[in-house]
């Protein structure tokens, strides 16, 4: 009399339930490998961003700095003027730098993220524009 192991049979039925199929597994793969090649192209980003503003900003400080000593040695307000907008010109310059930088960090980020965070499988690529084709048509039978 054979014996009916309920529970095995219950894990070998939930297993094959639950393991992707070799299809979806591999796509699973490529959308990890995807997920994780855009998190290091949108921190290797985020890394020369802040370090261009972190060096726009010695620059700055250093600018000041020598500013302040230009302007403390001058003996006409023409001079100290000349000095100033100097200092100013620049700073104007690192905050041009600043928004620039952001733009283009904007751009690179959305870039990184707007491919689609899954990709159809090959055969579901075939698939699409039949399915797009047949919701067209029953909208305009509608």
């Amino acid at each position: 009399m054979p014996t009916t192991d309920f529970s095995e049979q219950w894990t070998s039925m939930m297993q094959k339930m639950f393991l992707p199929t070799s299809a979806f597994s591999s796509a699973l793969r490529e959308n990890a490998r995807h997920f994780w090649e855009n998190q290091d192209k949108i921190l290797d980003n985020m890394q020369a961003f802040t370090n261009a503003w972190f060096e726009r900003r010695h620059v700055g400080a250093h600018s000041a700095s020598e500013a302040c000593e230009r302007m403390c040695g001058t003996e006409t307000a023409v001079d100290l003027a000349q000095a100033y907008q100097d200092w100013v010109r620049g700073a104007f310059e690192r905050i041009m730098a600043d928004g620039l930088a952001c733009q283009q960090q904007i751009i690179a980020a959305t870039s990184t993220l707007a491919s689609p965070p899954i990709a159809p499988s090959a055969s579901e690529k075939a698939v699409e524009p039949q399915r797009s084709e047949t919701k067209a048509s029953a909208r305009t039978k509608a």
